[in-house]
């Protein structure tokens, strides 16, 4: 062929579709294409005898017709597009599925819907040829509103789309019969390829409301009289209706690629022609059908010979199927071996014609096809048509492999419509994708993220995906696809979970509103995430297996513990330890405690965070520092070699006790017992929660008097005498070890002294301060409070939790009891990176989502989308204002609460949701809704007709108000019949 330059392709990433026989997703229309088996049959009895009364006498047939219908299609999910039932009432059902399967389309390409708000390099294309909504919506007598207009509009629907999603690319909807949408395809590849856009949206959607059309049809004797659509048969002798909704989504294979999408196929290009002056305006054009075929294979720079499969047009009628045998015949089938026929079939024999869909349904067939390597059998199909069986043509009637011949598969879509309207689409196999990375964890931990926009419709995702893992799912692919290609809504839960299994009973347990260990949540994040307060612990945070998990499966922990230990080394010129060796004494359990904390802070900074407050408890001082940059970690290992090496010199002397009074009532048992000189209040935690330091004799002494008493006490492990007088001559000696210590301002971080209970510059963290520190008690509580604003986020950085308890206490009677706190593991044995990550869980389901999660990006999964759907009221179930006004116009809150369930309707929200005593235009109407409101209260009473937007979005004009109005405007008129 041609030496052109390669160009850019489009590739299907991503596809959704309601067609008949309960298929709605891309796998069950592959069951149903593979098994063969016709989907179509009578109309069902409830919407026939909706129908029947509309024909005309002599056009009603014997029996219902077959067809291929949807299953509920009144149903929708309204308020999932914030859409009111009012106004949903009023749309062609066509926009409410397109708008449902476009939705499953993005989420099967793994594309989040915010992630293309507001982008103008996402276009959409909307096929259909349907218009039988309109003769509905426009009956004779009907009142007609704005939301009857948009609707019906056949280009709303596209345009709904595009708003829905706030998309600014192109927005159009096309139609030429039966082959429109395939030619929103071939209009969308073509932007693709011309860099109009990056993204495109291409629907397709037939619906059979209006039973004069078919009437229309079997009349004209296209329709197979007995109900049975035979594609290319020699008993084939029409086609059968059917309904259809299908959505795909178009990304440039370069894009695609490099974000490790899934690609179906690629639009190797595509052809449009118009059949001309043929033998009449529905007849067929075989020439025409000849050029088209020849234009798409140049269009594709491929030879026709080396198309493997054409998914055609094939309605089962006469004339079609043998002018596109011929044709096919002709330019794809010429010169073909005997022993290498055109593979030929069509979907029509299983689902029927969706006649505007019908292009883009033949597209998804084809791509699935080429993606499984698969070829699908035609249904009713039994023996060729002569002139077919004639040519090198055949159509395979079981299912069958994809013939080898060492080229990409490729197959052709023919699309034709009734006017004369062509269009042929050539797909081809995609390039091998490129393996997935390796994960960042090692371990076998995965996060699956879970969000919704309310309860009922979290726990109704959480048990489809509970579902989806249960059979057979991959665990890491689902964490995957659920961090990186959903969005994220306010109602949030995650799950952290070492196998599928343990994942799906998180996931039930979550539907079913229960606990589980591994699930987290579920809470309502704020729209505006509080400050995020980095919270380091001190001693008695350690334990023997800390870091080890972390250590060995996050290589950014790994490196950062490496890089810190290297730095402790050096300051003090001998080995010190490292995840997995034992924690032997005092000075190693504050090594680690600190390589641990500087590695956890790494880690979290690597993932995306970063601390608006950092307050540290003793030894976690020198961390936090160092995380708000304060000091360096060369600075900071050296007061933490310095500080550690002198204090491990009073091992021997005495210790710390963790006691549940209040920090006064513990200086006065000290005093009591007369311990002044040398016991102290070290730490005061939270108002119950209190630490005694001294020397060794008194302290026990003291241990043993309290626990008579009946309080709360605990000795910390490989504890010293800090912040008491046993300290106070290590006092110079740490001041000269640190000379010179140059530390460094934080203006992006907030660092809160638990020295000086409240924030302190960070260039005044130096040696005297870290003197001051050695000494003085911690008065974490003080520093708490005033660090941690209502909202607040507190994540502790610590091995295990020794200050979570006691900072929710201190939380709690502050006024800041909104804050939440993030602990560390409270279990020393428990798995510190499963640690890690479920409080990675945590922060983001309290509105901090990591900018990078912990699993790579990979191919996605199909994860479900949970629908509540309602039947669409028709306006006979709509509450009425004027039979309010009737029954009784003097009784102001009946007016109102009819007035209420109106406004609720064009908001998709409840009636309860809506305060009577504000004013309308606060209450986010659009223009729209204001309109639509207007008409239903003009068509309360004639005496309403004065109504005006004005007066509706005047600011003191609010549903009670509005029921005085209404009222004051209808009793005249009443009382004057």
């Amino acid at each position: 062929m041609s030496s052109r330059q390669p160009r850019t392709r489009a590739a299907v990433t991503g596809i959704g579709c309601r067609l008949p026989g309960g298929v709605d997703s891309p796998q069950k229309l592959w069951d149903a294409l593979t098994a063969g088996e016709d989907l179509t049959g009578p109309i069902p009895a409830d919407r026939w005898a909706r129908m029947v009364g509309r024909l005309h006498p002599d056009q009603r047939p014997e029996r219902p017709w077959s067809v291929g219908v949807i299953d509920d299609i009144d149903a929708f999910d309204h308020a999932f597009f914030a859409i009111g039932a009012a106004e949903a009432a009023e749309m062609d059902p066509q926009q409410r599925m397109i708008a449902e399967v476009v939705t499953e389309a993005l989420a099967d390409a793994g594309i989040a819907p915010g992630a293309l708000a507001g982008s103008d390099r996402v276009g959409v294309w909307s096929g259909s040829a349907s218009f039988d909504q309109a003769g509905i919506n426009f009956a004779p007598g009907r009142a007609i509103a704005m939301g009857t207009v948009s609707g019906t509009s056949p280009s709303i629907l596209a345009n709904r789309v595009s708003y829905l999603l706030d998309l600014r690319g192109p927005s159009m909807a096309v139609d030429t019969a039966c082959s429109a949408s395939a030619t929103a395809l071939h209009l969308a590849r073509r932007s693709v390829e011309l860099g109009e856009v990056d993204t495109a949206i291409v629907t397709g959607s037939n619906i059979l409301l209006n039973p004069g059309v078919t009437a229309a049809f079997a009349d004209a004797g296209v329709l197979a009289p007995d109900g049975v659509c035979r594609p290319f048969d020699e008993a084939g002798d029409g086609y059968v209706r059917a309904e259809g909704v299908v959505a795909v989504v178009l990304r440039r294979l370069a894009d695609a690629r490099e974000d490790r999408d899934r690609v179906y196929a690629v639009v190797r290009g595509s052809a449009a022609n118009s059949d001309g002056r043929s033998r009449g305006l529905y007849a067929p054009n075989p020439p025409a059908h000849r050029a088209l075929l020849a234009a798409a294979y140049a269009a594709a720079d491929l030879d026709p010979a080396h198309v493997d499969y054409v998914q055609a047009h094939g309605t089962g009628t006469k004339a079609g199927d043998s002018s596109e045998t011929r044709a096919l015949a002709a330019v794809p089938g010429a010169g073909r071996p005997a022993e290498r026929p055109l593979l030929v079939g069509s979907v029509k024999g299983v689902l029927g014609h969706s006649e505007g869909a019908s292009g883009l349904v033949g597209v998804v067939a084809a791509a699935l096809a080429i993606h499984h390597g698969t070829v699908p059998p035609t249904a009713n199909h039994t023996r060729p048509r002569p002139a077919l069986a004639r040519q090198p043509l055949r159509v395979p009637t079981e299912a069958e492999p994809w013939p080898e011949t060492g080229r990409p598969r490729t197959a052709g879509v023919s699309a034709f419509g009734f006017g004369g309207s062509n269009v042929h689409v050539v797909l081809e196999q995609a390039p091998d994708p490129e393996p997935d990375p390796a994960p960042e964890a090692g371990a076998g931990f995965f996060l699956v993220p879970v969000s919704a926009a309310t309860p009922a419709r979290l726990a109704g995702t959480a048990e489809a995906w509970a579902s989806l893992l249960a059979e057979g799912a991959d665990a890491g692919a689902v964490a995957s696809t659920a961090q990186h290609r959903r969005d994220h809504a306010p109602v949030r839960a995650a799950v952290v979970a070492s196998t599928s299994e343990k994942a799906a009973d998180a996931l039930r347990a979550l539907a079913d509103g229960t606990p589980h260990p591994a699930l987290v949540g579920p809470r309502a994040a704020p729209a505006r995430p509080g400050p995020l307060v980095w919270m380091f612990a001190g001693q008695g945070s350690q334990h023997a297996a800390m870091a080890r998990s972390s250590y060995r499966d996050l290589p950014v922990f790994r490196e950062a513990l490496e890089e810190a230990r290297d730095a402790l080394v050096a300051h003090l010129g001998r080995a010190v330890w490292r995840p997995g060796q034992e924690i032997d004494g005092f000075e190693a359990a504050q090594h680690a405690i600190f390589l641990t904390q500087v590695a956890q802070a790494a880690t979290w900074r690597h993932w995306g965070y970063a601390p608006d407050v950092v307050i540290g408890h003793s030894l976690g001082e020198v961390a936090a520092a160092h995380a708000a940059g304060a000091l360096t970690l060369d600075d900071a290992t050296r007061v933490v070699a310095a500080r550690s090496s002198l204090l491990a010199q009073t091992e021997h002397l005495g210790g710390l006790l963790v006691t549940d009074l209040t920090p006064e009532h513990a200086e006065h048992v000290i005093d009591q017992h007369g311990h002044t000189e040398t016991l102290v209040v070290a730490a005061r935690n939270a108002p119950d929660t209190t630490v005694v330091s001294g020397f060794e004799a008194p302290l026990e002494e003291l241990r043993a008097a309290l626990e008579a008493d009946g309080a709360y006490v605990r000795r910390v492990a490989d504890d010293v005498p800090a912040h008491s007088p046993a300290v106070e001559p290590l006092v110079p000696r740490l001041g000269e070890a640190l000379a010179g210590l140059a530390p460094r301002a934080t203006p992006g971080t907030v660092f809160c002294s638990t020295v000086q209970a409240g924030p302190v510059d960070g260039d005044r963290l130096d040696a005297g301060y870290w003197t001051d520190q050695l000494r003085a008690p911690v008065r974490f509580a003080e520093a708490l409070a005033d660090a941690a604003a209502p909202g607040a986020v507190v994540l502790e950085v610590a091995g295990r939790s020794t200050l979570a308890s006691a900072a929710a206490s201190t939380l709690a009677t502050t006024g800041a009891d909104s804050s939440l706190v993030v602990a560390a593991t409270d279990r020393g044995g428990a798995d510190d990176h499963a640690a890690l990550l479920t409080q990675l869980a945590a922060l983001h389901t309290a509105g901090h989502t990591p900018a990078r999660w912990p699993e790579p990006r990979r191919a996605p999964v199909r994860l479900p989308v949970f629908w509540e759907r309602e039947k669409a009221p028709s306006s006979a179930d709509r509450p009425s204002l004027a039979a309010v006004l009737a029954d009784g116009p003097g009784d102001a809150a009946a007016t109102a609460e009819a007035l209420a369930r109106l406004a609720a309707d064009a908001l998709a929200t409840t009636p309860d949701a809506l305060p009577r005593d504000v004013p309308l235009i606060d209450l986010g109407l659009s223009s729209v809704a204001v309109i639509g409101l207007r008409d239903v209260l003009r068509a309360a009473h004639p005496a309403l007709a004065a109504l005006n937007v004005r007066t509706l979005l005047d600011p003191g004009t609010t549903l009670n108000h509005l029921a005085g109005l209404a009222i004051g405007l209808a009793l005249p008129a009443r009382d004057s019949h």
